[in-house]
């Protein structure tokens, strides 16, 4: 520790501090305001693939890191059991597997806005059917709006401990890319935070 403290002076003690605070972009808070964005674009693949991608473009979500609301709301999308979207289109013969949620880091979410997308890989039935398909993601994500989280907190808390266990029993990474993650997570959360805010949820708020 006492060599890394050592180069680490070296290395970044001559670099002037200006003394301004960090840049936020937050007054640009609807980015993709646009009629472009409301349209529904094909896209030819390379390869032999059927998927159906919808994506929301959101107000940021960085601040609520504790509650974590895209990653609770992916939980319930993203579900396999009985009732769930994947179940029934699976019925159907319409869908091979969903995935919903952001990834919570760059591109997907950041102090100008939030990016929450559903892909559903179809089958060739499903490409058939893909309005179809569309329209029974979109009715359940109204039945979950309608409904509201407020019945839900056991939901909330049965992702909370899946999600302890496995920071508690991760394994070990390589520490270079630990590193990186410790430096990034301090530009995102509060200092008693920098070990566990990308990972664990710490409060339940059903408004957010």
């Amino acid at each position: 520790l006492d060599t890394l403290e050592k180069w680490v002076t070296e290395i970044f003690s001559e670099i002037p501090n200006n003394g301004l605070p960090k840049p936020s972009f937050g007054h640009l808070t609807q980015p993709f305001d646009t009629p472009e964005f409301h349209k529904l674009y094909r896209v030819v693949p390379v390869r032999k693939v059927h998927s159906l991608s919808i994506t929301w473009a959101l107000p940021p979500q960085e601040q609520h890191y504790r509650v974590k609301p895209l990653h609770y709301i992916s939980w319930l999308v993203g579900h396999e059991g009985k009732g769930s979207v994947l179940s029934f289109l699976r019925k159907k013969f319409w869908a091979l597997a969903l995935y919903g949620g952001n990834g919570e880091t760059g591109f997907e979410q950041n102090s100008t806005y939030s990016i929450f997308s559903i892909s559903v890989t179809l089958t060739d039935e499903g490409y058939k059917h893909f309005y179809e398909v569309a329209h029974v993601v979109f009715q359940y994500v109204k039945m979950l709006q309608k409904r509201g989280p407020d019945k839900r907190q056991v939901i909330w808390e049965e992702i909370q401990k899946i999600e302890a266990n496995e920071f508690h029993y991760q394994e070990q990474t390589d520490p270079v890319d630990y590193v990186e993650s410790l430096c990034e997570n301090m530009q995102l959360f509060q200092k008693e935070d920098f070990l566990t805010g990308d990972q664990l949820l710490f409060e339940y708020k059903p408004e957010v």
